[in-house]
């Protein structure tokens, strides 16, 4: 090498130096120490592709919580400026702990962390069915997995009905099965044991209506609205817009309400929508309850007096209604909010009066919020704690169902999910499973904190029976 040759050379030139005294000899030998120790140090240092600065291991714990850090904050929590500033800049024992602890606040309290799941699934595409209740946000979540994934897992889920998804998950035609209510009593009887279900997300459903005479953009007012006047429309007895049990609730609009046949709009397939629809009718006007009652499919008497229009899913109602004119429907919130100026052109969405506080509301996320929130109080200061995620639910959604306060048609959306894959007999149990617990852990965790407008995040109480349910789950 060089630059040990070089200084060998340098001291060449002494070699026929006449001898020196024993103090200058031991000053050269210091100096010859000190060149030989420089010699092998660099050397060293070109063998292993140069000098390490004293800061390297620093720089590595630097690079190395960073990422994790982000990545866990990102899942979990709702990091704020200041919190990533502090743990970029800040790498200490003590920035790890608080970020350790503040994720364990908002993960399943045992398990896996979401990146150990997503990092243990093998790539591939969870198959899913059901309600078109949570469609919307299920699509938009779908999305944001597959990125948050970087396109490892994605997720197909067909809109189908909670009837039809709850059919094809018995028959295990999909991973996972989307339904607005429970399972129904003659199905989870036929799964008992088996399988778990659990809340995902929350929303709304409203009444949408078309009557371009009374628009919103022309007039500045929604219809003011009551749990017997919409039964009265369905039930074939109120059958013009003109009616005036309609004008005596609106008594601005009074003047503007046109003497037109109601186009009566409902679903024609198997829904959770139609439940909690129905559900509502059943316990806010009693003759509803004993002459129609409520379900995923119910005798619509509209039907039989030729005004009955049916739509599949919720797009079908909601296209329905913007098709039909003087028509009304009942459509989860997203999908007329979504739309908004487009409904506000020709009708609009009503004000629903609670029975129960004497209030109208609309279907804005703090009366939502508020509703699903008294109901949820009244279940548990009848029943106590939830019902375990292999339990029936149906009682909860009993409670919720036309609450003492707050917009009255607010309703929770399930996830049904088998406890062991293989027990089951699903060809790749393992892998399915796996991919199945990333999903559902993203979605009760980072998903709850991207919910799009029409729906709201679940109650933190409600997300972790989820999670703890999603942590069993076996391959």
């Amino acid at each position: 090498m060089r630059p040990p040759l070089n200084i060998a050379n340098r001291f060449l030139q002494y070699r026929h130096l006449p001898p020196m005294s024993s103090k200058n000899t031991t000053m050269w030998v210091i100096i010859a120490v000190v060149v030989v120790v420089a010699i092998v140090a660099a050397v060293l240092a070109m063998q292993s592709g140069g000098p390490s600065p004293p800061t390297t291991p620093t720089q590595t714990v630097t690079q190395t919580v960073t990422h994790t850090t982000a990545q866990t904050v990102t899942q979990t929590v709702t990091a704020t400026q200041t919190a990533t500033q502090t743990t970029v800049q800040t790498v200490t024992q003590t920035t790890v702990q608080t970020v350790t602890q503040t994720v364990t606040a908002t993960q399943p309290q045992s398990g896996s962390s979401l990146q150990d799941l997503i990092k243990a699934a093998p790539g591939g595409t969870i198959y899913g069915a059901g309600a078109t209740f949570p469609l919307p946000q299920l699509q938009a979540w779908a999305d944001a997995f597959n990125k948050y994934t970087g396109g490892k897992l994605s997720v197909d889920y067909q809109g189908v009905g909670s009837g039809a998804g709850q059919t094809n998950f018995l028959d295990k035609k999909v991973d996972f099965a989307g339904s607005d209510i429970p399972m129904t009593e003659a199905n989870f009887q036929k799964a008992k044991g088996r399988f778990y279900q659990f809340p995902e997300l929350a929303g709304s459903i409203v009444i949408a209506y078309n009557v371009p005479e009374i628009a919103y953009q022309k007039t500045g007012k929604y219809l003011n609205l009551t749990a017997e006047v919409i039964a009265l429309i369905y039930m074939g007895n109120i059958t013009q817009w003109c009616d005036p049990r309609i004008k005596a609730l609106n008594p601005a609009l009074a003047n503007e309400l046109p003497c037109k046949n109601i186009a009566v709009v409902h679903r024609s397939d198997g829904s959770g929508t139609t439940a909690y629809f129905t559900l509502w009718l059943s316990k806010a006007y009693k003759p509803w309850n004993q002459t129609v009652s409520w379900g995923l499919t119910v005798a619509w008497p509209v039907d039989k007096l030729g005004t009955g229009l049916g739509g599949k899913g919720n797009p079908g109602v909601a296209q329905l209604v913007e098709q039909t004119p003087y028509s009304i429907g009942y459509i989860e919130y997203a999908y007329y909010v979504l739309n908004k100026g487009k409904y506000d052109s020709f009708g609009g969405a009503a004000l629903v009066r609670n029975d129960n506080d004497g209030k109208y509301y609309n279907a804005d996320p703090q009366y939502v919020q508020m509703g699903l929130a008294a109901g949820l109080d009244r279940y548990k200061a009848k029943y106590g704690a939830y019902p375990a995620p292999d339990a029936d639910w149906n009682v909860v959604i009993q409670e919720l169902s036309n609450p003492p306060k707050g917009y009255p048609l607010a309703a929770l959306t399930f996830t049904l999910v088998y406890k062991n894959y293989t027990a089951e007999g699903y060809a790749d149990a393992a892998a399915r499973a796996a991919r199945l617990k990333a999903w559902l852990t993203w979605v009760l965790t980072e998903g709850q904190k991207q919910v799009i407008e029409g729906y709201v995040p679940l109650p933190p109480e409600l997300a972790e029976i989820g999670l703890k349910a999603v942590q069993s789950i076996k391959p």
